[in-house]
Protein backbone atom coordinates (compact mmCIF):
# COMPACT_ATOMS: atom_id res chain seq x y z
CA UNK A 1 0.00 0.00 0.00
CA UNK A 2 1.11 3.57 -0.65
CA UNK A 3 -0.08 6.46 1.51
CA UNK A 4 0.14 9.99 0.10
CA UNK A 5 -0.12 12.12 3.23
CA UNK A 6 -0.93 15.79 2.58
CA UNK A 7 0.77 17.84 1.42
CA UNK A 8 2.13 15.66 -1.37
CA UNK A 9 4.18 16.87 -4.29
CA UNK A 10 3.63 16.18 -7.95
CA UNK A 11 6.23 13.39 -7.98
CA UNK A 12 4.44 11.54 -5.19
CA UNK A 13 1.05 12.05 -6.87
CA UNK A 14 2.38 10.65 -10.14
CA UNK A 15 3.82 7.69 -8.22
CA UNK A 16 0.40 7.13 -6.63
CA UNK A 17 -1.28 7.09 -10.04
CA UNK A 18 1.20 4.52 -11.34
CA UNK A 19 0.75 2.29 -8.32
CA UNK A 20 -3.04 2.53 -8.46
CA UNK A 21 -3.02 1.53 -12.13
CA UNK A 22 -0.82 -1.44 -11.22
CA UNK A 23 -3.45 -2.64 -8.75
CA UNK A 24 -1.76 -1.61 -5.50
CA UNK A 25 -3.84 -0.13 -2.69
CA UNK A 26 -3.33 3.62 -2.52
CA UNK A 27 -4.50 6.11 0.12
CA UNK A 28 -4.57 9.58 -1.38
CA UNK A 29 -6.67 12.71 -1.71
CA UNK A 30 -7.51 14.97 1.19
CA UNK A 31 -10.81 15.72 2.91
CA UNK A 32 -10.62 18.07 5.89
CA UNK A 33 -12.77 20.41 8.02
CA UNK A 34 -13.27 23.88 6.59
CA UNK A 35 -10.75 26.07 8.42
CA UNK A 36 -12.39 29.32 7.32
CA UNK A 37 -15.93 29.02 8.63
CA UNK A 38 -15.11 26.53 11.44
CA UNK A 39 -17.88 24.20 10.35
CA UNK A 40 -18.08 20.51 9.67
CA UNK A 41 -18.02 21.10 5.94
CA UNK A 42 -15.18 19.46 4.04
CA UNK A 43 -12.65 20.84 1.62
CA UNK A 44 -11.02 18.57 -0.92
CA UNK A 45 -8.56 20.69 -2.83
CA UNK A 46 -6.19 17.75 -3.22
CA UNK A 47 -8.78 15.54 -4.92
CA UNK A 48 -8.76 16.38 -8.64
CA UNK A 49 -12.31 16.42 -9.94
CA UNK A 50 -11.24 15.06 -13.32
CA UNK A 51 -9.19 12.21 -11.81
CA UNK A 52 -9.73 8.85 -13.55
CA UNK A 53 -12.01 6.44 -11.71
CA UNK A 54 -10.01 3.69 -10.06
CA UNK A 55 -10.58 0.98 -7.52
CA UNK A 56 -8.57 0.14 -4.41
CA UNK A 57 -8.14 3.76 -3.32
CA UNK A 58 -8.71 5.00 0.23
CA UNK A 59 -9.70 8.60 0.90
CA UNK A 60 -7.54 10.34 3.52
CA UNK A 61 -9.83 12.16 5.97
CA UNK A 62 -7.68 14.53 7.99
CA UNK A 63 -7.40 17.73 10.02
CA UNK A 64 -4.64 19.00 7.76
CA UNK A 65 -4.92 22.37 6.02
CA UNK A 66 -2.52 24.62 4.15
CA UNK A 67 -1.41 25.89 7.57
CA UNK A 68 -0.61 22.41 8.80
CA UNK A 69 -2.53 20.10 11.11
CA UNK A 70 -5.31 21.96 12.96
CA UNK A 71 -6.32 20.23 16.23
CA UNK A 72 -8.53 23.11 17.39
CA UNK A 73 -10.70 22.95 14.28
CA UNK A 74 -11.10 19.22 14.75
CA UNK A 75 -12.09 19.78 18.38
CA UNK A 76 -14.92 22.03 17.19
CA UNK A 77 -16.12 19.27 14.87
CA UNK A 78 -15.92 16.72 17.69
CA UNK A 79 -17.70 18.95 20.20
CA UNK A 80 -21.30 17.94 19.44
CA UNK A 81 -23.29 15.22 17.70
CA UNK A 82 -24.60 17.43 14.90
CA UNK A 83 -21.19 18.55 13.63
CA UNK A 84 -19.73 15.05 14.01
CA UNK A 85 -22.52 13.47 12.00
CA UNK A 86 -22.38 16.17 9.32
CA UNK A 87 -18.61 15.70 9.06
CA UNK A 88 -19.00 11.92 8.74
CA UNK A 89 -21.75 12.16 6.10
CA UNK A 90 -19.76 14.66 4.05
CA UNK A 91 -16.63 12.49 4.16
CA UNK A 92 -18.63 9.49 2.95
CA UNK A 93 -20.21 11.55 0.16
CA UNK A 94 -16.79 12.70 -1.04
CA UNK A 95 -15.47 9.14 -1.02
CA UNK A 96 -18.45 7.82 -2.96
CA UNK A 97 -18.49 10.72 -5.41
CA UNK A 98 -14.92 9.92 -6.47
CA UNK A 99 -15.08 6.12 -6.26
CA UNK A 100 -12.90 5.61 -3.20
CA UNK A 101 -13.52 2.21 -1.64
CA UNK A 102 -12.66 3.13 1.96
CA UNK A 103 -10.95 5.67 4.21
CA UNK A 104 -7.79 6.31 6.17
CA UNK A 105 -8.34 8.72 9.08
CA UNK A 106 -5.37 11.01 9.77
CA UNK A 107 -6.16 13.17 12.81
CA UNK A 108 -2.94 14.55 14.27
CA UNK A 109 -1.73 16.84 17.06
CA UNK A 110 -4.41 15.78 19.55
CA UNK A 111 -3.76 15.14 23.23
CA UNK A 112 -4.81 12.64 25.91
CA UNK A 113 -7.83 14.78 26.84
CA UNK A 114 -9.19 14.34 23.30
CA UNK A 115 -9.34 10.53 23.38
CA UNK A 116 -13.04 10.19 24.23
CA UNK A 117 -14.11 12.77 21.65
CA UNK A 118 -11.87 11.24 19.00
CA UNK A 119 -13.27 7.77 19.68
CA UNK A 120 -16.81 9.11 19.23
CA UNK A 121 -15.89 10.82 15.94
CA UNK A 122 -14.21 7.67 14.63
CA UNK A 123 -17.30 5.65 15.58
CA UNK A 124 -19.56 8.04 13.66
CA UNK A 125 -17.35 8.01 10.57
CA UNK A 126 -17.11 4.23 10.47
CA UNK A 127 -20.86 3.86 10.94
CA UNK A 128 -21.50 6.28 8.07
CA UNK A 129 -18.97 4.43 5.91
CA UNK A 130 -20.51 1.04 6.65
CA UNK A 131 -23.97 2.33 5.79
CA UNK A 132 -22.65 2.98 2.27
CA UNK A 133 -20.52 -0.20 2.06
CA UNK A 134 -17.22 1.70 2.19
CA UNK A 135 -14.45 -0.54 3.53
CA UNK A 136 -11.88 -0.66 5.00
CA UNK A 137 -11.70 2.27 7.41
CA UNK A 138 -8.38 2.62 9.24
CA UNK A 139 -6.80 5.26 11.43
CA UNK A 140 -3.19 6.46 11.33
CA UNK A 141 -1.59 6.98 14.74
CA UNK A 142 1.92 7.86 15.96
CA UNK A 143 3.51 4.57 16.93
CA UNK A 144 4.86 5.84 20.26
CA UNK A 145 1.95 8.02 21.46
CA UNK A 146 -0.29 5.61 23.33
CA UNK A 147 -1.65 8.35 25.59
CA UNK A 148 -3.36 10.46 22.91
CA UNK A 149 -3.91 7.55 20.49
CA UNK A 150 -4.53 4.43 22.61
CA UNK A 151 -4.87 1.27 20.57
CA UNK A 152 -7.19 -0.40 23.05
CA UNK A 153 -9.78 2.32 22.45
CA UNK A 154 -9.23 3.21 18.79
CA UNK A 155 -8.30 -0.22 17.42
CA UNK A 156 -11.69 -1.91 17.90
CA UNK A 157 -13.45 1.05 16.24
CA UNK A 158 -11.66 0.60 12.90
CA UNK A 159 -10.55 -2.15 10.55
CA UNK A 160 -6.88 -1.48 11.24
CA UNK A 161 -4.56 0.72 13.26
CA UNK A 162 -1.92 2.23 10.96
CA UNK A 163 1.24 2.89 12.97
CA UNK A 164 3.26 5.80 11.65
CA UNK A 165 6.89 4.80 12.22
CA UNK A 166 8.51 8.17 12.51
CA UNK A 167 10.36 10.39 14.92
CA UNK A 168 11.08 14.10 14.46
CA UNK A 169 14.69 14.43 15.58
CA UNK A 170 15.60 17.99 16.54
CA UNK A 171 19.29 17.23 15.99
CA UNK A 172 20.82 14.96 13.34
CA UNK A 173 19.57 11.43 13.83
CA UNK A 174 17.47 8.64 12.32
CA UNK A 175 13.88 9.14 11.17
CA UNK A 176 12.88 5.51 11.81
CA UNK A 177 15.42 3.86 14.11
CA UNK A 178 14.91 0.11 13.77
CA UNK A 179 15.84 -0.72 17.36
CA UNK A 180 13.40 1.77 18.89
CA UNK A 181 10.61 1.05 16.39
CA UNK A 182 10.80 -2.69 17.09
CA UNK A 183 9.95 -2.05 20.75
CA UNK A 184 7.06 0.30 19.91
CA UNK A 185 5.64 -2.07 17.29
CA UNK A 186 5.80 -4.99 19.71
CA UNK A 187 3.96 -2.99 22.38
CA UNK A 188 1.23 -1.96 19.93
CA UNK A 189 0.81 -5.52 18.64
CA UNK A 190 0.42 -6.74 22.23
CA UNK A 191 -2.06 -3.91 22.88
CA UNK A 192 -4.58 -4.76 20.13
CA UNK A 193 -3.32 -7.85 18.26
CA UNK A 194 -0.92 -8.05 15.33
CA UNK A 195 -3.76 -8.85 12.90
CA UNK A 196 -5.19 -5.34 13.46
CA UNK A 197 -1.91 -3.52 12.80
CA UNK A 198 -0.57 -1.92 9.65
CA UNK A 199 2.87 -0.29 9.52
CA UNK A 200 3.28 3.10 7.80
CA UNK A 201 6.96 3.30 6.89
CA UNK A 202 8.57 6.49 5.54
CA UNK A 203 10.68 6.01 2.42
CA UNK A 204 12.65 9.24 2.78
CA UNK A 205 14.76 11.03 5.40
CA UNK A 206 16.21 14.30 6.65
CA UNK A 207 19.18 16.46 5.77
CA UNK A 208 20.64 18.97 8.22
CA UNK A 209 22.38 21.63 6.16
CA UNK A 210 24.87 24.03 7.72
CA UNK A 211 23.18 27.36 8.31
CA UNK A 212 19.77 26.12 7.13
CA UNK A 213 18.58 23.50 9.61
CA UNK A 214 16.58 20.36 8.87
CA UNK A 215 14.69 19.59 5.69
CA UNK A 216 12.98 16.49 4.35
CA UNK A 217 14.74 14.77 1.46
CA UNK A 218 14.00 11.78 -0.75
CA UNK A 219 16.48 8.94 -1.08
CA UNK A 220 17.37 10.23 -4.54
CA UNK A 221 18.01 13.74 -3.20
CA UNK A 222 20.06 12.34 -0.32
CA UNK A 223 22.28 10.38 -2.70
CA UNK A 224 22.79 13.44 -4.90
CA UNK A 225 23.63 15.60 -1.89
CA UNK A 226 26.18 13.11 -0.56
CA UNK A 227 27.74 12.89 -4.00
CA UNK A 228 28.02 16.69 -4.12
CA UNK A 229 29.68 16.62 -0.67
CA UNK A 230 31.98 13.80 -1.84
CA UNK A 231 31.12 11.61 1.12
CA UNK A 232 29.90 8.01 1.40
CA UNK A 233 26.88 6.68 3.25
CA UNK A 234 27.50 4.33 6.17
CA UNK A 235 24.92 2.33 8.08
CA UNK A 236 24.43 3.41 11.68
CA UNK A 237 24.80 0.29 13.81
CA UNK A 238 22.01 0.82 16.33
CA UNK A 239 19.31 2.33 14.11
CA UNK A 240 20.26 0.56 10.83
CA UNK A 241 19.81 3.90 9.04
CA UNK A 242 22.07 5.25 6.31
CA UNK A 243 23.92 8.42 7.27
CA UNK A 244 26.46 10.71 5.64
CA UNK A 245 28.42 13.57 7.24
CA UNK A 246 30.49 16.33 5.69
CA UNK A 247 32.30 18.72 8.06
CA UNK A 248 31.09 22.25 7.46
CA UNK A 249 28.40 21.08 5.02
CA UNK A 250 25.89 19.05 7.00
CA UNK A 251 24.54 15.60 7.80
CA UNK A 252 22.03 13.25 6.15
CA UNK A 253 19.98 10.39 7.59
CA UNK A 254 17.80 8.52 5.08
CA UNK A 255 15.73 5.33 4.93
CA UNK A 256 16.62 2.75 2.28
CA UNK A 257 15.54 -0.74 1.25
CA UNK A 258 17.93 -2.37 3.74
CA UNK A 259 16.38 -0.61 6.73
CA UNK A 260 12.81 -1.11 5.55
CA UNK A 261 13.40 -4.81 4.84
CA UNK A 262 14.70 -5.22 8.39
CA UNK A 263 11.65 -3.47 9.89
CA UNK A 264 9.33 -5.66 7.82
CA UNK A 265 11.14 -8.84 8.93
CA UNK A 266 10.87 -7.77 12.59
CA UNK A 267 7.16 -7.10 12.19
CA UNK A 268 6.43 -10.34 10.37
CA UNK A 269 7.92 -12.28 13.27
CA UNK A 270 5.23 -10.63 15.42
CA UNK A 271 2.48 -11.70 13.01
CA UNK A 272 2.00 -8.34 11.26
CA UNK A 273 1.11 -8.76 7.59
CA UNK A 274 0.07 -5.29 6.41
CA UNK A 275 2.59 -2.66 5.35
CA UNK A 276 2.45 0.73 3.66
CA UNK A 277 5.00 3.24 2.42
CA UNK A 278 4.78 7.02 2.34
CA UNK A 279 7.15 9.78 1.29
CA UNK A 280 7.53 8.25 -2.16
CA UNK A 281 8.88 10.01 -5.22
CA UNK A 282 12.64 9.52 -5.46
CA UNK A 283 12.68 6.49 -3.11
CA UNK A 284 15.27 3.72 -3.11
CA UNK A 285 14.25 1.59 -6.14
CA UNK A 286 14.92 -1.61 -4.17
CA UNK A 287 12.22 -0.81 -1.59
CA UNK A 288 9.28 -2.56 -3.24
CA UNK A 289 10.80 -6.06 -3.27
CA UNK A 290 11.60 -5.50 0.43
CA UNK A 291 7.89 -5.43 1.36
CA UNK A 292 6.61 -7.89 -1.26
CA UNK A 293 4.00 -10.29 0.16
CA UNK A 294 5.34 -13.66 1.18
CA UNK A 295 4.06 -16.65 -0.81
CA UNK A 296 1.52 -18.78 1.01
CA UNK A 297 2.86 -22.23 1.77
CA UNK A 298 0.92 -25.19 3.08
Amino acid sequence: MFVSFPPSGMTASARADTLAEAGRVVAMGCASPDSVVFSAEMSCAEIPRDAPRRTRRLLIVTNWSARGYQPDILRIVMSNAETRERFARRAVWLAEERDYVGMLLDFRSLGPRDVAALATLVTDIRAAARSRSLSPVGIAVPVADTAAYPGRQLGPLTDFLALQLETEPASPGPLTPRDIMARHIGARAAEIGAHRVMLLIPADGYAWLAGEGRRRVSFEEAVALARDWRVEFVRDESSSTLRARAPGRGEIWVNDAGLIAGIVRDARRLGIRRFALYGLGGEDPAIWPAIAPRPVTR
